[in-house]
């Protein structure tokens, strides 16, 4: 009787295990077809500038994008918009067609991972360089969403009280 339970709740555990796991995974879209959904559904976009030999890219994607709570985060506010800088794949951005590489120099892209924050209205906001613990980027999602930016609040000051209210 005693191994049944036990035998039973392993399993709730696998379930929930693997039920967790599916659901905590950011769901990445091309830019051209997060771009339609970013003016579709009126979200503001995080797009992930990243290439496959990308030591950095793949840490942040594991320890930032893989941390449950980033994920939906995402998932509730953002459109995640993903361009490997070294597909062929034409990006459409303003009536104009560019390739991952061009794009990537539009948007100031020098280095990888880089993140470019858009707007709800699809406007390129800002980029930032390099690797983001996943305690920080989840502060930047919250200061993106509350467009703190535009009421002229650093995200340092924001990290001190975290607010935008000034």
């Amino acid at each position: 009787m005693k191994k049944k339970y036990i035998i039973l709740f392993l399993a709730i555990v696998i379930v929930n295990v693997f039920v967790f796991s599916i659901f905590s995974q950011v769901k990445w879209y091309d830019f051209n077809a997060g771009y339609s959904a970013v003016k579709n559904s009126k979200k503001p976009a995080v797009i992930d500038f990243y290439a496959d030999w990308c030591i950095w890219c793949k840490t942040m994607d594991k320890e930032t994008f893989g941390n449950p709570m980033v994920a939906k985060k995402m998932g509730n506010d953002y459109i995640a918009i993903r361009i490997n800088v070294e597909n062929n794949e034409a990006i459409v951005f303003d009536n104009k067609q560019y390739t991952p590489q061009e794009f990537a120099s539009y948007c100031g892209v020098d280095g990888l991972p880089t993140l470019v924050f858009m707007d709800k209205k699809g406007q390129l906001v800002t980029r930032i360089p390099g690797y983001i613990k996943s305690d920080v980027f989840l502060s930047l999602l919250d200061y993106m969403k509350g467009e703190c930016y535009k009421k002229k609040v650093s995200f340092s000051d924001y990290m001190k009280d975290k607010g935008c209210n000034k």
